[in-house]
């Protein structure tokens, strides 16, 4: 599968409802994104905006210019039709399309599912002013879930998610400030997802489906969650055990 692909399938989450896809409404997610800057009279474009939700956040924040992005027709007519601001704007493109440079780019959840996703990071700071920021979230892996999920992924093919192209974790993304000299700050969220009663949740729904999808026997995911229950209060959380991590990247 590559990004392209995954046009309609978007289309299809976000004319259905994007609360019927999602296992959660990742509200901290995008908290946490716009508490990350102070936005006062910055122009900020933001890629993969989804329904616009963080847009809003930004704009309302104080922002001079917000421009959301996203390849979905569904999901700008639904942001269109919930938020009506004028420091706001919302544009079915390529964010290769968008003119001008950003004091920030902004992405929640998007760089999973680009082809070459550091190949294209590089590209999208070639966006942002000298001294400017691109602002990122990925779901993480350092964290019992997963373990989980790479296992069934890297050992037996099994895909845990319908749209996730690529797995990225903290040392993914030190790893690649590091080689271009870039300023590096992240922020672990939803640690209880990682590893803890929302990881039960998520596991009860997510293996299932996927071991059917794979036509393996799922008989064996009750008994993996009453041990993984018992387990929990044993597990560390750490700045990299978050089921989904917040960068913050400089130039």
């Amino acid at each position: 599968m590559e990004n392209k692909d995954l046009e309609k399938k978007y289309d299809e989450v976000f004319k259905d409802g994007a609360g019927n896809f999602f296992t959660s409404d990742y509200f901290e997610e995008a908290l946490t994104i716009a508490g990350f800057h102070n936005w006062k009279r910055k122009r900020v474009l933001d890629i993969g905006c989804g329904e616009g939700r963080l847009c809003s956040m930004i704009a309302e924040a104080g922002a001079s210019e917000v421009i959301g992005v996203d390849y979905s027709q569904e999901a700008i007519d639904n942001a269109n039709s919930k938020f009506n601001l004028p420091n706001l704007k919302f544009i079915k493109d390529d964010y290769k399309n968008i003119e001008g440079k950003f004091d920030v780019v902004t992405m929640e959840g998007v760089m999973e599912h680009f082809d070459d996703p550091f190949y294209q990071l590089r590209d999208i700071l070639d966006l942002v002013i000298e001294g400017g920021f691109v602002i990122t979230s990925s779901p993480s892996f350092l964290n019992p879930r997963g373990y989980v999920w790479m296992t069934l992924v890297k050992l037996f093919n099994i895909p845990m998610s319908l749209t996730d192209l690529h797995f990225i974790c903290p040392f993914d993304m030190k790893n690649f400030c590091d080689r271009y000299n870039y300023k590096l700050e992240y922020k672990p969220i939803y640690q209880d997802w990682g590893s803890g009663t929302m990881m039960l949740v998520d596991f009860n729904k997510r293996l299932r489906n996927a071991l059917k999808d794979a036509d393996m026997d799922d008989s064996g995911v009750s008994e993996l969650l009453r041990w993984l229950k018992c387990a929990t209060p044993y597990f560390d959380n750490n700045n990299n055990t978050g089921a989904v991590t917040v960068y913050k990247i400089g130039k």
